[in-house]
């Protein structure tokens, strides 16, 4: 399976239809197409999903930080 995929693949991949898909991107829950090429990367929209879901930690090194100082209280 193609890591960098297009807008109709993608929306596919993860199960919705391509208007919701669109909708989600814009509101920036998804991510958006790589620049100068347009394509989407599977693997940063498992990451998106699995936030979404609450599956994922911390979206990144400052948000676990943030996190771990917001603990040490």
């Amino acid at each position: 399976m193609a890591r960098l995929v297009g807008e109709a693949i993608a929306a596919k991949r993860v199960g919705l239809p391509l208007a919701t898909f669109r909708n989600w991107v814009a509101l920036g829950r998804l991510p958006r197409p790589l620049p100068d090429c347009g394509m989407f990367d599977m693997k940063a929209i498992d990451a998106a999903l699995d936030r979404l879901s609450g599956l994922g930690g911390p979206s990144n090194a400052l948000d676990a930080w943030r996190g771990g100082r917001s603990n040490a209280g």
